[in-house]
């Protein structure tokens, strides 16, 4: 016969005080609402955001436009180094046309014959590198009508090789008319600085080209 020991006796069920139930119950309400609160407070600031992405901003211009007179931008013509070449079959065309650049200012390089052989049919080539177009854009007053080629050279000089139509360089009257014109320069954020010279053809037409 089995023998059973003294069964152990149940623990009571612990009860939780009614207070810390209604705790409970609040932190879970809270829990809820501040989810509620944050996801409306997300929608709410992202259509703030488009709204203020899409409206125009007025308070800053993006371009602002100075007016100056074109010698305020262009060099000095004793700052201008020039080699003067022939591409003509007129003997004696680069000599005199390098002594007219120099009487006007400018410094005079290499005189000859055009080195690439060219026979130019117009009035002239001026020939130039990024560094000196603002020298090639001052040259271009005084040989109106000139073709400007950009040979991606390094340095500042630059040539001008004299063509079949070549007359002469511009009369300084013309040349100080354009230099005084105001030329509008835009600068800023929103675009790129670029000065609007003035065409050698906005000359005094009574002032036509002549040699020097």
């Amino acid at each position: 016969m089995t023998s059973m020991g003294p069964s152990r006796p149940r623990k009571p069920p612990v009860k939780r005080p009614p207070w810390l139930i209604g705790v409970i119950v609040a932190v879970a309400v809270l829990v809820v609402l501040g989810v509620v609160f944050g996801v409306m407070s997300m929608f709410r600031g992202g259509s703030e955001t488009t709204a203020t992405d899409a409206a125009p901003d007025t308070s800053a211009s993006p371009c602002v436009t100075a007016t100056f007179a074109t010698s305020e931008i262009l060099p000095d013509p004793s700052d201008v180094r020039i080699n003067v070449y022939n591409s003509t079959a007129k003997t004696g065309m680069a000599k005199e046309t390098a002594q007219s650049l120099s009487q006007r200012g400018f410094k005079i390089l290499k005189v000859a014959n055009d080195p690439e052989g060219k026979k130019i049919s117009g009035v002239a080539q001026i020939r130039y590198g990024p560094k000196g177009e603002l020298s090639a854009q001052l040259l271009l007053l005084y040989v109106p009508g000139a073709e400007m080629i950009n040979d991606y050279r390094t340095g500042k000089k630059i040539d001008l090789s004299t063509g079949k139509t070549y007359s002469g360089l511009s009369p300084q009257q013309g040349v100080n008319a354009l230099l005084a014109a105001p030329t509008p320069v835009a600068s800023g954020p929103g675009c790129l600085p670029q000065a609007v010279l003035p065409s050698p053809d906005q000359a005094d037409p009574s002032a036509s080209a002549s040699a020097a």
